[in-house]
């Protein structure tokens, strides 16, 4: 199936922003001036604007129109792949606020994904990760029942909750799994992100263990297209 037209028209506006026929700092063509170019309607010419807009090509301001800010779409989080220091970035420096924290059973699914056996309760904590008071991502972390009693920490704690556990408990992180996978915002996680509703995301499963190999906590992570990317370099062997 052909994408919709407001998204053939934002694609069509990228290539001539990345050519440099609307270049930084300069205009692009008003919404009517757009739809009569294209024969578009004032509402896919205002569609194929937000995505543009929301990827951080450009910005719109009331009497001064739509100005490109970069030829490219620049992530809000750049994770470097590394090591543990590397991974605990994220944690450190992508803002978390809580929605809700509460212990509770895990169900089959989330059992699986964890690699758990046990019917234990699990300090589950939901919320939506912020840079620079944007959203970032949604963030859903399981923490150990041997940990639970954090809770009536977490709200005050500014860093990563492995750290937290570190200093209240004296366990530190000795390993680091992690899963990517590739998938759709579904209608509320879109509405929480402020992106577009079955728009391409990136989710990151993080399960984090103690030097004895038990798991300490996990964290399952949505992002939006475009706010994230992980940069790798890689050195030739001598």
């Amino acid at each position: 199936m052909s994408q919709p037209r407001y998204r053939q028209l934002a694609d069509t506006l990228r290539a001539d922003i990345a050519s440099g026929r609307y270049p930084v700092g300069g205009q692009l063509p008003p919404e009517v001036e757009l739809c009569a170019t294209y024969d578009v309607s004032r509402h896919t010419a205002r569609d194929a604007l937000r995505l543009l807009l929301e990827a951080g090509l450009v910005e719109r301001r009331r009497g001064v129109g739509t100005t490109v800010l970069r030829t490219g779409a620049a992530p809000a989080f750049v994770q470097p792949l590394g090591g543990v220091t590397e991974l605990m970035q994220y944690a450190r420096e992508a803002q978390l606020e809580i929605r809700s924290a509460g212990l509770r059973r895990l169900d089959a699914h989330e059992q699986e994904r964890l690699g758990l056996t046990s019917d234990e309760a699990w300090l589950v904590v939901a919320g939506l990760r912020r840079k620079d008071g944007k959203p970032l991502a949604l963030s859903q972390i399981y923490i150990a029942p041997a940990y639970a009693d954090l809770a009536p920490r977490l709200r005050a704690w500014d860093g990563a909750i492995q750290e937290l556990i570190a200093r209240d408990f004296g366990v530190v992180v000795q390993r680091i799994e992690q899963e990517i996978a590739a998938l759709s915002l579904g209608v509320e996680q879109a509405r929480l992100l402020k992106a577009e509703r079955g728009g391409a995301a990136l989710q990151t499963l993080r399960r984090y263990y103690d030097r004895n190999d038990r798991l300490m906590l996990a964290s399952d992570t949505t992002h939006p297209a475009a706010r994230f990317v992980y940069a790798m370099s890689y050195r030739r062997d001598a």
